[in-house]
């Protein structure tokens, strides 16, 4: 008889919570999950993303759901929450104007409406990430042998040998472009 043991875990509901490196995350995180929460209740759609381009706001928001994000303050720019700068003041106002009411989001009335929403500006394509490098390195660095060439003395003593005991059975190997001594003599008796 086999026995499956099974362990069990006791979660702690106050673990649960996400755990941020710091307040500025913290906060950030929050007005986050804030927008996507307001979201979902004014859509009724439980799977709703906030988006924090302008690009994909209008497509996946404006246009899906229709739905508009009105009160965004002219200087904090409409992006991502970690590109804006500023440290926290400018997402605990964004978060201030979301309590008070002024930052909502609002159906919108008709199509006309949400075309004249599309963005004017061209959306930013993604650069391929080696650009300015070269995609193959411009020359091998692996040229010659790893070590230095190294001839032992034994080695060379047995190859001087065998060169002095060739060239007393076949002659003298000429150098490349040494012309031999009397060559028509040569060829002549061979002929013979």
């Amino acid at each position: 008889m086999v026995q499956h043991l099974v362990l069990v875990c006791l979660i702690d509901s106050a673990r649960r919570k996400p755990r941020y490196s710091s307040l500025l995350s913290e906060s950030r995180g929050h007005l986050r999950s804030v927008l996507t929460n307001g979201l979902r209740e004014a859509t009724g759609v439980p799977e709703a993303r906030m988006r924090y381009n302008e690009h994909d706001l209008w497509k996946h928001v404006v246009c899906r759901y229709g739905y508009k994000l009105v009160g965004w303050p002219a200087h904090i720019p409409f992006a991502n929450l970690s590109a804006v700068k500023g440290g926290r003041r400018p997402l605990e106002e964004l978060l201030q104007l979301w309590n008070t009411g002024r930052l909502t989001f609002v159906r919108v009335a008709s199509r006309s409406e949400i075309d004249a929403l599309k963005p004017r500006t061209t959306r930013k394509r993604a650069s391929r990430r080696d650009l300015g490098t070269h995609r193959k390195p411009r020359c091998c660095g692996h040229r010659g042998a790893i070590t230095p060439l190294a001839i032992l003395p034994e080695v060379d003593m047995r190859v001087d040998a065998e060169m002095k005991a060739f060239e007393r059975e076949h002659g003298r190997r000429l150098a490349e472009g040494e012309l031999a001594d009397g060559p028509i003599e040569l060829f002549e008796d061979e002929l013979s």
